[in-house]
């Protein structure tokens, strides 16, 4: 499918419903009054309960059951049995508020290739952190006593090749291939990705996915690259036999994202495997069968076979359930022999997860319920972290809007301002000059901008991952500044990283895209001093990232504070829609099965770590 024309017809399709929605967002901001006492606030973002939770338009030619589609994704994300190992799940990097936060072998080696923090299967401790130290906390410019480029990642699978699908086996057999980086007196131990894990709560919320923004905005049913690939299709069948099919759903990068991950060979899967082979293998399992499924899940309770692990169904009736019968349904097998729902896994996959994370919306933080009237949610320590966040910080400028992140849909896509701001902006940056960059993208000077280019880079498939250059190639990326960019204008956009939602911050330590600060009192002296790499990463670095003036001990801990303040309750104590099966994580951790009243307090990261 050719990337221009099918932009194009977007950038049509959306100008009808930004237009729409933009007066309907203009009127509830114009009417809308803070709480009382709090007109110092204006400019606050408003409760995340006045958004609606963007989905593709064309949903309902998929999906004939919503609710049949929101069990089957919960299962699909929370299944151990979708690893090769038979162990690990989409959740075994998303059980804590939405991220990973276990500490012992999540330690990968950064641009140098080295370990210095620790080694494979290491523990980390409380006073490794931060990867980057100065004499003094507070001035980027005092020496420079320690740093390390490693990065705190999620980890996967141990290195093998795929040897494919044993029906009625979780586990695949695998061949071993010795690993130079993951292994423990020539033992193999877990691989581990080369970022932090951001989080799947509220991601539905957001443009693209994930640090990168490689997986895209559209799905085309198929692979994680949206209109990027053009050899990705799925499979119809009106009773004509099965015929191929080009598709793109907007608002979709949940899916995009989730049909990438089964086939990351550090991340789930033995090398080789496919999504067809996926499919094939969970088929003929027992959807959960491994795993106690509690009684009073929100989504889940009234399936739970008898003996009280995993479901009382199959995933052929789930996805019969969840589909129409077009994609799933046909007597015809494809030419390397596998089912029409076979082949379509990646369809029914990508889009269940897509509705399950629609579902997952922590908007009943203290800050909500302070937006929306109620005065004493917040202390008045957190209201003077807010003043700070919203004036002296400036934090707000990019952790917009009611989702606390400049890269949402609603920022970059509803709220968009034609010609000056939207998926793109012209903007001064921080050595003076003017360049072009994709919004909801920032170099903030945590690294060197060498060791990760980020969404400078190239996708699987060769093509920039950044907007501005594939808008300097001539791409209609839906989205056009005024003047258009030139081939050989600046682009700005090398060591830029999306702009992490602030939600649930208390909980989904360690911080940044190299999970470098274990703190929020780390991150806050980390934006005090101006970043770690300002001077080297001038070129591409945002203007706001710089010393903020006055801020004191006290102005520090109440940034901490207003920072905690979108913690929403539900995701602390796991309640629905947030409550999950049972879940046993490598390294012998079970996260019981919780209900829909939830279950014991989720704990920050540095509170786990040893000193």
């Amino acid at each position: 499918m050719e990337m221009r024309s099918v932009l194009t017809r977007f950038r049509v399709g959306k100008a009808r419903c930004v237009r729409v929605i933009t007066g309907i967002l203009g009127a509830l901001v114009a009417t809308a009054t803070l709480p009382a006492g709090a007109a110092n606030l204006a400019g606050a973002p408003p409760s995340l309960k006045s958004i609606a939770v963007p989905e593709p338009p064309d949903l309902a030619s998929y999906v004939k059951d919503r609710a049949a589609a929101v069990r089957l994704g919960k299962a699909f994300f929370w299944d151990m049995q979708a690893g090769s190992d038979g162990i690990v799940a989409c959740a075994s990097c998303h059980y804590q508020a939405g991220v990973d936060n276990r500490s012992r072998n999540t330690l990968a080696p950064g641009f140098n290739k080295a370990f210095e923090k620790g080694g494979p299967n290491s523990q980390l401790r409380l006073g490794q952190f931060p990867f980057h130290v100065f004499a003094d906390p507070t001035d980027r410019f005092s020496r420079v006593l320690s740093d390390s480029d490693d990065i705190v990642g999620s980890q996967g699978v141990v290195k093998a090749n795929f040897g494919g699908i044993v029906l009625g086996n979780p586990a695949e057999p695998g061949a071993s291939v010795a690993d130079p980086v993951f292994s423990v007196n020539g033992v193999n131990v877990r691989q581990v990705m080369t970022r932090n894990t951001p989080s799947m709560i509220n991601s539905a919320l957001l443009f693209r996915l994930p640090w990168d923004g490689k997986f895209n905005h559209f799905f085309n049913g198929a692979s994680g690259f949206g209109p990027r690939d053009p050899n990705a299709k799925i499979l119809v069948d009106d009773g004509a036999g099965l015929q191929e099919a080009h598709i793109l759903l907007d608002n979709a990068p949940v899916a995009s994202l989730s049909v990438a991950v089964p086939g990351n060979n550090v991340a789930m899967t033995w090398k080789g495997r496919t999504m067809k082979n996926l499919g094939r293998k969970l088929l003929n399992l027992r959807p959960l069968q491994r795993q106690t499924v509690h009684a009073a899940d929100s989504v889940l309770g009234g399936y739970v076979d008898p003996s009280g692990k995993g479901l009382n169904t199959t995933y052929a009736e789930m996805i019969a359930a969840a589909f129409w019968p077009r994609y799933w349904n046909s007597g015809q097998t494809t030419a390397d022999g596998y089912s029409l729902m076979e082949a379509n896994f990646p369809l029914f996959w990508g889009l269940a997860n897509q509705v399950y994370a629609s579902t997952l919306i922590s908007n009943d933080s203290p800050y909500d319920r302070f937006m929306e009237g109620t005065t004493t949610a917040l202390t008045g320590a957190q209201l003077d972290g807010l003043d700070t966040f919203l004036h002296r910080g400036r934090c707000v400028d990019c952790h917009a809007g009611p989702e606390f992140t400049s890269a949402s849909v609603t920022y970059l896509v509803t709220n968009a301002h034609p010609g000056v701001e939207g998926l793109l902006e012209r903007m001064t940056m921080a050595n003076g000059g003017t360049a072009v960059y994709d919004a909801g993208f920032y170099n903030i000077g945590v690294r060197p901008t060498a060791e990760d280019v980020g969404v400078g880079g190239k996708d699987a498939l060769g093509n920039p991952m950044s907007l501005s250059r594939l808008a300097q190639q001539g791409v209609d990326i839906g989205f056009q500044l005024t003047p258009p960019v030139s081939p050989t204008e600046r682009v700005a956009v090398d060591g830029a990283f999306k702009v992490p939602s602030l939600r649930n911050v208390e909980l989904t330590g360690p911080y940044f895209h190299n999970g470098g600060m274990a703190t929020l009192e780390q991150v806050v002296e980390f934006y005090s001093r101006g970043g770690d790499f300002h001077e080297a990463n001038i070129t591409n670095l945002h203007p706001a990232i710089d010393t903020i003036g006055g801020m004191d001990t006290t102005r520090k801990a109440n940034l901490v504070a207003f920072l905690k303040s979108l913690t929403d309750d539900r995701v602390r104590y796991q309640k629905a829609p947030f409550d999950h099966p049972q879940l046993i994580i490598a390294n012998g951790v079970e996260i019981p099965a919780v209900g829909a009243n939830g279950g014991l307090a989720l704990q920050p990261f540095a509170s786990k770590l040893p000193r």
